[in-house]
């Protein structure tokens, strides 16, 4: 059955109504699947809307992270420490709050930091979970270096403690090059390591490293031709804005060629599985992919069609306090109703997603 506006607007506010609602102590305290993403979520629907009544839930939501966070969080940009620092830097970065990142973010950058170097994450040959987790760190320390206003010291430190990470994850016998089964905005694990070493390369003060692992890696990635085809828009993406910046790789412009090729955005627009609508495993993951490409506007119909039509929403409009995956921002409605809107809207807002799946791809 082919839905309306109207219906999807209905299926909106009862979300809305049910999120608003929700015993947030249940949630989780994180970026992805806990209230910080549901923070997220309401500061842009907000934003979106200009519904003063979803900035309050966002400001209320957010007070309670802040007495959430303890020393012993985990620094895990999915459901920790990191993931509550890349949100907030996006919501002082947006305007969404005000403040001084250098005096707000402080204390959890030190912790962040301390955690990379004493905490032996490295050891014993980790896996790529473990590594994405660093990566996910790493990406955060170089987004803060972009603040022209951090003290000489704390730049110093933070771009130490990058060299080191990336000199111990260079020793490391670890296959980099796995693709996932499926699409996957978090779990290609070499688009996103080229991204972070482009995010270094960029800030100018470990080049000649970063030009001698791009030797190493070389080799490899004009080996890499993924069949899953939006892993493989994710790889052409990362490797041709890393030769674009680095100058004409040998072998790249040829192989980034190759992996354009028979890439029919209608058509994998069209392969993902009618429940498969998410940002981290589906439609709205691969929406940001194709706006961070720059062409995504004639697909538009097609996105709010997929999304509309989708099964997942008696699933996301279950009335059960005790279930709270359909409040993931990653994984759940909080996501798909963004993108949603975003679409509908036509909206030329910088978004959440736009920041994060250029963390990624």
């Amino acid at each position: 059955m082919e839905l309306s506006v109207q219906n999807m607007h209905e299926r909106i506010e009862q979300f809305n109504r049910m999120a608003m609602h929700v015993d947030h102590r249940q949630l989780p305290v994180g970026l992805y699947h806990g209230k910080m993403g549901l923070c997220i979520y309401f500061y842009e629907l907000a934003g979106l809307t200009s519904e003063k009544k979803y900035r309050t839930v966002a400001n209320k939501l957010f007070v309670d992270i802040a007495n959430s966070v303890t020393e012993n969080l985990e620094i895990d940009p999915s459901s920790g420490l990191t993931g509550i620092c890349m949100a907030v830097h996006f919501l002082l970065d947006s305007g969404y709050m005000e403040g001084n990142p250098n005096y707000m973010l402080k204390s959890y950058d030190d912790k962040i930091i301390q955690s990379l170097l004493f905490n032996r994450i490295l050891d014993s040959n980790p896996d790529l979970d473990r590594l994405k987790t660093v990566l996910g760190s790493l990406m955060y320390l170089t987004a803060r270096l972009q603040n022209t206003r951090l003290s000489n010291n704390e730049r110093q430190i933070m771009q130490g403690v990058i060299i080191e990470i990336i000199n111990k994850m260079e020793s490391l016998a670890v296959d980099k090059f796995t693709e996932p089964a499926s699409f996957s905005v978090t779990a290609y694990f070499i688009p996103f390591y080229l991204r972070l070493l482009q995010r270094i390369y960029q800030l100018n003060f470990y080049n000649d490293k970063i030009e001698k692992i791009m030797d190493g890696l070389s080799p490899h990635l004009l080996c890499l031709y993924p069949l899953d085809k939006a892993n493989r828009l994710s790889l052409c993406s990362a490797m041709h804005e890393f030769n674009a910046i680095a100058g004409s790789i040998t072998g790249w412009d040829k192989h980034i060629e190759l992996l354009q090729q028979g890439l029919d955005n209608h058509q994998i627009i069209h392969a993902f599985r009618n429940k498969n609508i998410t940002f981290n495993k589906g439609l709205c993951g691969f929406y940001y992919l194709l706006r961070k490409t720059g062409v995504y506007n004639k697909y538009y119909d097609l996105f709010i069609h997929k999304i509309a039509n989708s099964d997942n929403w008696d699933h996301y409009l279950k009335n059960d306090n005790a279930y709270i995956q359909p409040f993931s921002l990653y994984s759940g409605a909080p996501g798909v109703i963004l993108t949603y809107l975003h679409l509908l809207l036509r909206s030329g807002a910088v978004m959440f997603f736009d920041k994060a799946i250029g963390q990624y791809v």
